[in-house]
């Protein structure tokens, strides 16, 4: 019978100390100790006629270490994750109250308020137009732009009418529509409208948005803070 010893056990100092064992893991999830333990048991209970061989030792050994090197990689990684998560919460917050560029055409109107913002053009147009309509549907205001070459073109309602009469408080859409080479095709409108407070998902993902004209945009969605 071949003796078991401490001192003929080349494995022996790997052993896990009993407060080592104490701060094992589940039972269902491998932690280093459990593997040398498996290792050790391995060697000691090898045939004696059938030695294990070195190479596939040294295998086992680089699997394991592998394993464990992507399990901490995949920490740091989910570590990272939620402090960038944390950074933008904290960034977004402090939109609340400023004005940004927010692609759409909802805005609501108030008596003494004006609407402003763009329509960014990808090209150059022969005419350019923006058209308000209210909450019925029917044209209340166009404001041309005449011609215009590509890139960001401004432009402010002031709350009159095409009669001349100052337009009800309310809720308006506005369109941006583009004429190129004979053919109207409407054009991408960002208004300017205030941050009136943050969403967080409770699944993760993209902060919300919520602003004053009523409508909700992701964060990512923003390119411009007045």
């Amino acid at each position: 019978m071949i003796p078991e010893p401490a001192a003929n056990n080349p494995l022996a100092f790997l052993q896990p100390k009993p407060d080592e064992k104490a701060r094992e893991k589940g039972k269902d999830e491998m932690g280093q100790s459990d593997f040398i333990e498996l290792m050790i048991a391995q060697m000691k209970n090898q045939d004696p006629t059938k030695p294990l061989d070195p190479n596939e030792f040294m295998s086992q050994l680089a699997q394991f270490s592998t394993v464990n090197g992507i399990q901490e990689l995949q920490k740091t990684v989910e570590s990272l994750v939620e402090m960038m998560a944390t950074d933008q919460s904290i960034k977004a917050a402090g939109l609340v109250g400023h004005e940004v560029m927010a692609e759409g055409g909802a805005a609501q109107f108030v008596p003494g308020g004006t609407i402003s913002g763009q329509v960014e053009l990808d090209g150059s147009a022969t005419d350019v137009t923006v058209k308000i309509y209210g909450e019925n549907g029917a044209l209340v205001r166009t404001i041309p732009l005449g011609v215009q070459g590509e890139g960001k073109v401004p432009f402010k309602w002031d709350g009159f009418a095409e009669d001349g009469s100052v337009a009800p408080p309310g809720n308006y859409r506005l369109v941006a529509e583009v004429e190129r080479n004979g053919e109207t095709q409407q054009a991408t409108l960002k208004l300017r409208t205030r941050v009136e407070s943050v969403s967080l998902s409770p699944y993760g993902g993209d902060l919300t948005l919520n602003l004053a004209n009523g409508s909700s945009v992701p964060l990512a969605s923003i390119q411009e803070i007045l």
